[in-house]
C-alpha cells in the first residue's frame, strides 16, 4: 500500500497568465478534449481581470442552452 503526498511547487504562483492557459490546455487535450480559441480566450479575460469568472460562467451557459 502506499501513502498519498502532498506535492507543493513553491513557483505555482509565478505562472505567468499564458503559462496558465497553457497548462490548462494541455490537460484538457490530455484529456481527450479539444479546445477552441474562445475556450481560451475566456481564462484569459477572467486573468486580466477584463470580466469576472462568473460573467464567462454565464455566457458559456447560454452558448450551451442552459
Amino acid at each position: 500500500m502506499t501513502t498519498a503526498r502532498k506535492v507543493v511547487d513553491e513557483h505555482a504562483g509565478a505562472r505567468s497568465i499564458e503559462e496558465s492557459v497553457q497548462f490548462a490546455t494541455a490537460g484538457v487535450r490530455l484529456a481527450g478534449g479539444t479546445v477552441t480559441e474562445e475556450n481560451e480566450a475566456a481564462p484569459r479575460r477572467v486573468l486580466t481581470g477584463e470580466k469576472t469568472a462568473e460573467q464567462e460562467l454565464s455566457a458559456l451557459r447560454r452558448t450551451l442552452g442552459y
